[in-house]
């Protein structure tokens, strides 16, 4: 529902500049907040923007797969009640790479810089060889991310 909100820019804007204190540099590239949306709640690519703009310094979107896939079958999220702990089994549900590749050139084409940092994160198909699938993200997305994860989980 996040993403929904998020994408129909239904969230809050932050619109109080972030305090140089919180500002870092990573790689060369400038944060300027070290609060980010890690991989998985923007797995497709579909509300970097609205995120960016509710104040997060970065936003990580996937993991992002060459070809679509569902993910594991349901169920695949576990509460362990007596531990206060939950497991997760989703698998890489993905739109696959030529769909979130648009999604994000289309976001970049905009005239609007994103106010902050866009990571992307690469996962692989299930029944691929992992080196080739992970080649093939940096290949696709090199370009328009900020920086590259690869998710070996």
């Amino acid at each position: 529902f996040s993403v929904w909100l998020a994408k129909a820019g239904l969230t809050p804007v932050d619109r109080v500049p972030d305090d140089a204190i919180l500002s870092t540099m990573v790689l060369g590239k400038r944060f300027s907040n070290p609060l980010g949306l890690a991989a998985g709640c923007d797995k497709h690519g579909e509300a970097v923007r609205g995120f960016l703009e509710m104040g997060f310094g970065f936003v990580e979107v996937g993991s992002i797969t060459p070809l679509p896939q569902d993910g594991n079958p349901k169920p695949r999220m576990f509460r362990l009640k007596e531990d206060d702990g939950v497991i997760n089994r989703y698998g890489f549900n993905s739109d696959g790479a030529d769909a979130v590749r648009g999604r994000l050139e289309a976001l970049r084409a905009e005239n609007t810089p994103l106010p902050g940092v866009l990571g992307i994160n690469l996962g692989k198909n299930k029944t691929a060889e992992a080196v080739p699938d992970y080649v093939h993200g940096v290949k696709q997305f090199g370009v328009l991310a900020d920086y590259l994860v690869v998710n070996v989980s």
